[in-house]
């Protein structure tokens, strides 16, 4: 596949790296010579110096050719405009990164019929979304839905007195209609068998029917009491989405930003929480405000040592949970080395929108772990490899397991013997050296 990609940020780097790395045709496009430094030093791609804008520029990057046009800059106008360009020139398909919903709001038919944008990345949105996901399933640390939110996937950390602590997996009691399809162990994924001994702080994937996932959930945490008051550490684009969604939700919620102006418009939009203003913040600070006593803390700034200092000080005051949000991606690591129980990536949550596009075969979604595994949801084709077969003959790699279906609406735990109709949604755990082996099976 030919992709050009505008824009060498976090977001736009990191798509080109994941798609070169498997092996696509990739041109990058920037203006910031030190960006345009940084990824031909790294990439294994064409990088052009240039305004992504420009039509001249965007035909010497071979837009005629192209498969798909990533438009990720930091101009939300560039964006458009190369989408514009893309469609003008025959690309079958766009997807732009958009900050301002005057631009783009969900729901809105606007973008894809007047703009030739195929799939908008909001990743302030997208990143709100999945922490209130979270926090509404008390004792998993993320939650990703599939099949039209039917099927959902929980992430659980087993802590200290887990019942699954040193136990086989055969021997762990999980609630009909649910499974464990994935553990990350020590950073590494793996796909668990009927033998395997589970340990403490290992990242448990269960997988279960959304009306299921709590139950399942509380058969692995050790607490699950509700999420019902939220301390959130920046009142920017993520903090203010997410206050004011959690806000619907019934949650008590307190914001503390250190831009006053902002703190005030904050402080205007919400109808009960409150926002304190602070110019820093401190071990002291936090525990004056009452954050050893909030069920989760959130750092989202537009500082990502900052957000990962504060949580960590929330953390060690006794918040029940701690989320942070990163923008880079070394520092990610870092981050279950301070107890942060989640990070939320913008540039992950690009590349799960953007491998919808690159994967072979049918993909409805994608969801990426910081381990290099994925959940992909794939409707089953007619004449592909798994359809017709029961699972215990196909063949799936070591690294791969079909952890749920979507049949006619109706939410199946498949075991070996289970046959995959065409038709049917499947949810996939596998680890990364595996996704191409799973590609080549949905495919026809």
């Amino acid at each position: 596949m030919h992709t050009v990609i505008i824009g060498a940020g976090e977001v736009g780097l990191n798509t080109a790296r994941m798609l070169s790395h498997e092996g696509h045709d990739v041109v990058l496009v920037e203006m910031d010579e030190k960006l345009v430094e940084q990824a031909s030093e790294e990439l294994d791609a064409l990088v052009i110096a240039g305004n992504g804008a420009n039509p001249k520029l965007l035909n010497e990057a071979g837009i005629r050719n192209s498969d798909l046009l990533v438009a990720a800059s930091n101009s939300d106008e560039v964006n458009i405009i190369a989408c514009l360009a893309a469609k003008s020139q025959g690309v079958s398909r766009t997807v732009a990164r958009i900050h301002n919903p005057d631009y783009y709001e969900a729901g809105e038919p606007f973008a894809r019929e007047m703009l030739g944008i195929d799939f908008i990345i909001h990743t302030e949105q997208m990143a709100a979304q999945e922490i209130k996901e979270a926090l509404l399933v008390p004792g998993a640390i993320n939650v990703d839905s599939f099949a039209e939110d039917t099927i959902e996937v929980a992430e659980v950390i087993l802590n200290e007195g887990s019942e699954a602590v040193g136990r086989a997996l055969r021997d762990v009691r999980l609630p009909e209609g649910s499974l464990i399809v994935g553990v990350v162990r020590h950073g590494e994924a793996l796909v668990p068998r009927g033998g395997t001994v589970l340990e403490k702080r290992d990242h448990v994937l269960l997988i279960s029917g959304r009306r299921q996932i709590s139950e399942a959930v509380g058969a692995l945490a050790t607490d699950t009491a509700p999420v019902r008051d939220v301390t959130i550490y920046g009142g920017g684009r993520i903090g203010l989405r997410l206050a004011l969604s959690l806000e619907q939700a019934g949650m008590s919620v307190r914001v503390i930003e250190r831009d006053e102006g902002r703190a005030r418009y904050v402080a205007s939009q919400l109808r009960k929480g409150f926002v304190l203003h602070d110019e820093g913040i401190s071990r002291d600070f936090l525990l004056q405000e009452g954050v050893d006593r909030t069920d989760a803390f959130v750092a989202v700034t537009g500082d990502d040592r900052a957000n990962l200092l504060a949580a960590m000080y929330a953390r060690q005051l006794g918040a029940r949970m701690t989320i942070a949000g990163i923008s880079r991606g070394e520092f990610a690591p870092l981050a279950d080395a301070l107890g942060v129980d989640l990070t939320i990536s913008p540039r992950m949550l690009a590349a799960e929108a953007i491998l919808r596009f690159v994967r072979k075969g049918e993909v409805i979604d994608v969801a990426l772990l910081a381990s290099g595994a994925e959940m992909i949801e794939l409707r089953v084709p007619e004449r592909c490899k798994v359809a017709g077969r029961p699972l215990s003959e196909v063949g799936f790699p070591e690294g791969a397991i079909v952890g749920a279906l979507l049949r006619k609406g109706k939410v199946i735990i498949p075991t070996g013997k289970e046959v995959l109709r065409p038709g049917d949604d499947a949810v996939v755990f596998t680890v990364e050296d595996a996704v191409e082996e799973v590609e080549n099976l949905f495919s026809t």
